[in-house]
């Protein structure tokens, strides 16, 4: 039902893009779509783990990953095609607000609840029908489905009530930690850079401009959508430890290489030049948006309306010599070794993880608090990244993505379970107890400690 909910609130932003007469109407529906988006992908990873055989728990929720990757070449398809024809646009977002109301009914008729949290709110029968559902085309007897549901209601009666709290209790301190630091890893290994300030990076290594700015981003979409689907073959073969370490190694590289590429494109130029004449690369000059490339002078020029007899200044780089060339070349390849090695493990495996450390109590908390770190990090890398490039360079900043993404992951690798192959009980039954074992704990320590101090007076 929430999930369902969700998509309600996709639905009124949606509709408000199309119906907009103002900017703050606009803002509004952008807030919409943000809340259900932000709640979607705290839900749907729990739901999916939770409803996945464990055989290919890791395949199932890494579809969720998928439909994220399908829908940014979609998106940047569709922003292309706006902007060569404005009026089309409400009807689009119009057409896309039916389309979500259209999979929200879908969803409302034909997607089961998850048979953990129907045992957890007492509803036993309608969890023995879910399992036998979920087990097809196997047909499981009665008592197979009731051997299960036991099962399931034995661990989760082991459970404490839950309190928000128990996250940071020493049971669940150190798995938080690790949900929470690889969602960081994912955002510092400046991904969501590659994909937003692609069609402005491309410009400088002289691969787009004008019209086609938003075709290298499509076409780096449509390679993560290809390393995303290519994921699900291996996730629950090679495992999630492994997996991640692969990818994570494999992007950082991808990400030195980059950086490589652009001392042969701007060199380490840093932005901070007062007159634009100063700048003696393209790359550089445009990396600055009050100037501009004249290919008629060869040199950097300030950007003003334009006169008759004034030089044509170029939004993109002319590549005029051979090290620029091959910079250019290298550059593409390394993005697309980037994002696609990001797209095979480190794009999906933190919502893997965050999906089963946790208890039936805590599971959807959990999620939520990883989930806030993923997008809180996502808003400082994306809105830093041109900050960060005026200060330490173009090569330094990425650079820079590449010691921070292999020191997080680093930091926490030793810390997470191969959960490959486990159920979801399986996993959570060492901390099964161990709420409650701290807060007897705790509670033993407060009455001891009021027996004490009664004891003094």
């Amino acid at each position: 039902m929430t999930l369902v909910m969700t998509t309600v609130a996709h639905v009124t932003g949606l509709t408000l893009y199309g119906v907009a007469t103002s900017f703050a109407l606009c803002i509004v529906g952008r807030v919409l779509v943000g809340i259900g988006h932000g709640v979607a992908t705290t839900i749907a990873p729990v739901y999916i783990g939770e409803i996945s055989p464990k055989e290919h728990r890791g395949l199932f929720i890494s579809f969720f990953t998928v439909g994220i990757n399908f829908g940014m070449p979609v998106g940047f398809a569709l922003a292309m095609a706006m902007q060569s024809n404005p009026n089309s646009s409400k009807w689009l977002f119009i057409f896309a607000s039916a389309l979500s109301l259209f999979v929200a009914t879908l969803l409302l008729l034909l997607v089961p609840n998850s048979p953990r949290d129907l045992i957890y709110r007492g509803q036993f029968e309608k969890a023995k029908d879910v399992v036998k559902m979920l087990a097809r085309p196997e047909m499981l007897s009665e008592t197979e489905v009731s051997s299960q549901v036991r099962t399931l209601t034995k661990v989760i009666k082991s459970e404490a009530a839950p309190r928000f709290r128990d996250l940071f209790s020493r049971a669940n301190r150190r798995s938080l930690a690790v949900a929470c630091t690889l969602q960081v890893a994912k955002q510092v290994s400046g991904f969501n850079v590659l994909q937003s300030f692609s069609g402005y990076v491309f410009k400088i290594i002289g691969l787009a401009k004008g019209s086609t700015l938003q075709v290298p981003t499509i076409l780096l979409g449509t390679v993560q959508l290809i390393c995303a689907v290519a994921s699900l073959g291996i996730v629950d073969i090679l495992g999630r430890r492994k997996l991640l370490l692969l990818s994570t190694l494999v992007m950082a590289m991808g990400l030195v290489v980059l950086g490589g590429s652009f001392v042969m494109i701007t060199g380490f130029d840093q932005i901070i030049k007062s007159r634009c004449e100063e700048y003696i690369r393209c790359g550089s000059c445009l990396l600055d948006t009050k100037c501009g490339w004249s290919a008629e002078a060869d040199k950097c020029m300030l950007q003003q309306p334009p006169t008759m007899g004034s030089p044509v200044l170029l939004d993109s780089c002319p590549l005029s010599t051979t090290r620029e060339r091959v910079g250019s070349w290298v550059a593409v390849c390394s993005f697309i070794l980037s994002l696609g090695a990001m797209s095979l493990g480190l794009g999906s495996i933190p919502w893997i993880i965050q999906s089963e450390m946790f208890s039936q109590a805590l599971r959807s908390k959990a999620s939520g608090v990883a989930s806030i770190f993923n997008w809180a990090f996502s808003y400082v890398s994306t809105v830093s990244f041109l900050q960060l490039a005026f200060a330490i360079t173009m090569p330094g900043v990425f650079w820079l993505y590449a010691g921070l993404v292999v020191t997080t992951v680093l930091s926490v690798y030793w810390a997470i379970p191969e959960t490959t192959g486990k159920t979801l009980e399986e996993i959570s039954m060492l901390g099964a107890y161990r709420i409650y074992e701290n807060r007897q704990h705790d509670d033993t320590k407060a009455n001891d400690n009021s027996k004490a101090a009664q004891a003094e007076n």
